[in-house]
């Protein structure tokens, strides 16, 4: 029989493995750009233009219109050298520009729901993340944990 004893885990390490286990659709690191991509692009072009995803260093963006997306595609090199440089890295490859809603990249960066991107957690989920978070001394983190739980929860519900 295995002898347990108790010891303590790195918060670290903990949220390594919450990171490395979970099918995030995204690198954290690369979920900068949502937060820098106003000051970025500027208001303007932020009302008509918002980041939807990032695979593999290509940055879908959605615009509101099909006069935006050529407008933008003449922008494309000048504004993934303004991310790249503002990030530090060379996250973005490629941006590719698509009509769609770009308000919906804002409403889940803002922490707002998206519609139809997976059901809520159910009662038996929510309860369950309660029960770990309140675990969780440090609010902030309590907070930002929350937040990872019910995207997870949502991608797995869309599975």
């Amino acid at each position: 029989m295995k002898r347990h004893t108790k010891s303590f885990t790195h918060i670290k390490d903990v949220i390594d493995d919450l990171f490395i286990t979970s099918a995030l659709p995204i690198n954290l690191g690369d979920a900068r750009i949502w937060k820098i991509w106003d000051r970025v692009v500027g208001k303007e072009i932020a009302e008509h233009a918002q980041p939807s995803t990032i695979n593999r260093g290509i940055l879908l963006v959605k615009v509101t219109d099909s006069v935006w997306l050529q407008e933008l595609e003449f922008m494309a090199e000048t504004i993934k050298e303004k991310l790249n440089g503002r990030l530090r890295t060379d996250t973005v490859r490629k941006i590719r520009f698509k009509v769609g809603t770009p308000q919906e990249s804002r409403q889940i960066r803002k922490g707002e729901s998206k519609q139809g991107i997976g059901q809520r957690p159910t009662t038996e989920e929510e309860k369950e993340m309660g029960e770990i978070l309140a675990r969780v001394k440090d609010k902030e983190l309590r907070s930002s944990l929350g937040r990872f739980m019910k995207v997870a929860a949502k991608k797995d519900n869309v599975r």
